[in-house]
């Protein structure tokens, strides 16, 4: 079984753990509440974090979107973050909430930001940090299934979302658009590589546009090229040969 299908297994079955799969009915907006939730559905979508992308020593800076419901403000809504303790597994010296939160006056969206700290035992396990909004006065956590983020953390490398999602295929089986036509079969060294290969140009892809994936994925074709040439083709963590599949 591979990596990424362990990882995901791991933080499927943490989360799962905690979650119940009843459904939860939607919270009735009303005029006299403003209610806050997160972007993500903590039963679905978890924020993987690794320090592996962070300069050794470096603190990581997580951002959560949040939003607004129900009453809109013509002053900033503010709130407060705290830890779930039920879902956590992070140890308390390991993170940092912000002390007060907000979305401005007349703005529907906002962002909270999270700090992480590095820890020797990440380098071998992947531990959780839920958190939750706390309700106040007329400011309320809203839907269930939004009303907590769930942030994975980690100093071990992990398949990115946009080489794992099932972005061209159906309920009935998966296919990737990365995987297909562009770097092939996931591996860690070779993610490693195609890493080095944006780090060259400063260059941060988010899966977004596929006309720097292919860019770098022929970038990363040529390195394997050279390297085979020189009678050193580049291995992955299987010792089996490192290819990509793109074309050109």
């Amino acid at each position: 079984m591979s990596n990424r299908y362990i990882f995901l297994i791991i933080i499927g079955c943490l989360i799962t753990t905690f979650f119940s799969c009843e459904e939860k009915e939607l919270m009735v907006n009303a005029n006299d509440v403003s209610y806050i939730i997160f972007g993500k559905d903590m039963m679905t979508d978890t924020t993987s974090t690794s320090f592996t992308f962070y300069d050794e020593g470096e603190d990581a800076k997580v951002d959560l979107e949040v939003q607004i419901y129900g009453k809109l403000r013509d002053t900033d809504a503010k709130f407060t973050v705290a830890v779930d303790e039920k879902i956590t597994t992070v140890p308390k010296e390991y993170y940092v909430l912000p002390s007060e939160c907000l979305i401005e006056a007349g703005k529907l969206k906002g962002t909270i930001t999270v700090t992480l700290k590095n820890y020797p035992d990440l380098k071998e396990s992947t531990k959780l940090l839920a958190i939750k909004i706390n309700g106040e006065g007329d400011v309320k956590p809203g839907s269930y299934r939004y009303s907590k983020a769930i942030i994975a953390v980690t100093d071990r490398l992990f398949k990115p979302e946009w080489w794992a999602v099932n972005d061209r295929g159906n309920e009935t089986y998966f296919e990737n658009t990365v995987e297909k036509y562009y770097l092939g079969t996931y591996s860690v060294e070779k993610y490693k590589m195609f890493l080095k290969e944006l780090i060259k140009d400063d260059v941060v892809f988010d899966g977004k546009d596929m006309q720097v994936m292919r860019k770098y994925a022929l970038r990363l074709k040529n390195t394997l090229k050279e390297l085979k040439a020189a009678g050193t083709p580049a291995l992955d963590e299987h010792d089996n040969e490192i290819t990509v599949v793109v074309a050109g």
